[in-house]
């Protein structure tokens, strides 16, 4: 468990660190947006204005890819940071965010970010860490494509959704309460379906992954967490 909480720690969010007195003042200047499950936020290829932060429910990302299958990006849970990259250029939304069950998070529009953020430079200092990880994130992963094993990249895309989704159900166990396909894993893993289905079948004969009906459960995190490492 050590290990998951680790990997956690690593997620900075520029919200929760934020000193309380500012985040008041963040959240107070945020307009509040529900989602109802499978409710769409906003398409790939949309104008952006602002980001939004999950304060309940779970999101996930994805982009449609040439052959027309939807393919997973991540899944988020309450503290994610979503479409932080409009706040600083004017492209177009890089992925689809999709309610995956009732949702509540705030928005925050480009004109409002950069009034707070003049007004308390600490916001864009957050901000540069937030980028910086995320940055450092998809380095890992552009690694991750050459020098770790198919099943290491699996267990990278169970480790990533445990982050986001996980619900700790005790004795180190990690449950994934949304319905994750073996065409999921293989997209947010970078491998075709048919080698992920061997690492996922393998994980669950380790008793590394098991199942709770429908459901993926992590049974030894930190063996999954070392078979994730670069």
């Amino acid at each position: 468990m050590a290990k998951l909480e680790q990997q956690r720690e690593k997620v900075e969010d520029m919200v929760a660190a934020m000193p309380f007195t500012l985040r008041r003042t963040f959240i107070a200047a945020a307009v509040p947006v529900k989602l109802r499950a499978r409710e769409v936020l906003f398409h790939a290829g949309d104008r952006g204005d602002g980001c939004y932060v999950v304060r309940r429910g779970a999101i996930k990302a994805s982009v449609v890819a040439k052959d027309g299958q939807e393919r997973l990006l991540a899944i988020l849970g309450p503290g994610a940071l979503i479409g932080e990259l409009a706040l600083f250029d004017d492209a177009p939304r890089s992925a689809t965010i999709t309610a995956l069950r009732q949702c509540s998070l705030m928005h925050l529009t480009k004109a409002t970010f950069f009034d707070l953020a003049d007004d308390n430079p600490s916001i864009y200092r957050q901000a540069l860490r937030l980028l910086a990880h995320r940055l450092r994130g998809s380095n890992d992963s552009v690694l991750a494509q050459g020098t770790v094993t198919v099943a290491g990249r699996v267990a990278r895309a169970f480790a990533s959704l445990a982050e986001g989704l996980g619900e700790e159900k005790g004795e180190g166990r990690i449950l994934l309460p949304h319905r994750i396909t073996q065409t999921d894993i293989a997209g947010m893993a970078g491998v075709a379906r048919e080698n992920a289905s061997r690492a996922i079948n393998d994980l669950l004969r380790q008793g590394i992954l098991g199942r709770d009906g429908s459901f993926y459960v992590i049974e030894k995190m930190d063996e999954l967490l070392d078979l994730s490492e670069i």
